[in-house]
């Protein structure tokens, strides 16, 4: 099957038949990233190879990724403050450790890159405040793509965006009693379309975070780190919006959990 037909399948059954707004269907989004992104992978490798940074990843002795699952840092700095948060949501759901993007152990330079690539997805989550939820994952996939380009998360962005207008039409989507220019202001839509918009361009204004000396940044005050990012400002958007989100998951899950009754 070629890669556009993949594309179709998915979307299909993506935006179809499955709901992103309660349990979204990681398995399926998986097995979509590791069929397509095999040659986007090491495309982005190649790319990564020619800057300056990859020579240090290459060489160093040990991993941001190992240093974090195995040592302690100071209190406000980078590393430290990471941990908390990963230690706090369980660790974010990581599309880089899963299938061809999990085997990172090795020496080779292909190895030490994967390796490098798991902490990216995490990094979006923490550094800009997008939690794990569906809405969460749309901002972090934004934001990567905008920095390097992924055919399967550009799908999943199309495919959500589908879901987004088939939702923003289906009345139980909405918490009874929802005055109808909150609901026109919080649609799925509405919200989808500016979550996605706010993340595009926090990705551009950033480093690619690839490129990024994490293993140098463990060490130093997180409020320093961001500013040296671009990152400092918090998004707006999101800020706003992320509690409306929660009760409206809420409202899903109880929702569902209704229908199956």
């Amino acid at each position: 099957m070629n890669d556009k037909l993949k594309r179709l399948k998915f979307i299909y059954e993506y935006a179809t038949h499955l709901q992103t707004d309660n349990n979204p269907p990681l398995e399926l989004i998986y097995k979509f990233i590791n069929e397509l992104d095999k040659k986007e992978a090491k495309a982005i490798f190649n790319k990564f190879c020619k800057d300056k940074a990859s020579e240090k990843i290459f060489t160093e002795e040990k991993a941001a990724l190992d240093r974090l699952n195995k040592e302690n840092f100071k209190e406000n700095t980078l590393g430290a403050e990471f941990q908390k948060w990963l230690k706090q949501s369980e660790g974010a759901v990581d599309l880089f450790k899963f299938g061809v993007f999990g085997k990172t152990e090795g020496k080779t330079k292909f190895k030490k890159f994967l390796k490098h690539t798991c902490l990216q997805h995490d990094l979006i989550h923490f550094l800009n405040g997008y939690d794990v939820t569906p809405l969460g994952e749309v901002g972090v996939i934004t934001f990567n793509l905008a920095q390097e380009w992924r055919p399967s998360f550009a799908t999943i962005l199309y495919a959500s965006f589908l879901m987004s207008i088939r939702n923003t039409f289906l009345p139980s989507k909405y918490p009874a009693n929802t005055i109808w220019y909150k609901a026109i202001q919080y649609s799925p839509l509405m919200v989808f379309c500016k979550v996605v918009r706010e993340a595009w361009k926090r990705g551009k204004q950033s480093e690619w975070f690839l490129t990024v000396d994490w293993n140098n940044y463990l060490d130093t005050d997180l409020n320093e780190v961001k500013k040296k990012l671009n990152l400092q400002q918090s998004p707006n958007y999101w800020n706003e919006v992320q509690p409306v989100w929660i009760r409206a998951l809420r409202h899903y899950k109880k929702y569902e959990k209704n229908k199956r009754k």
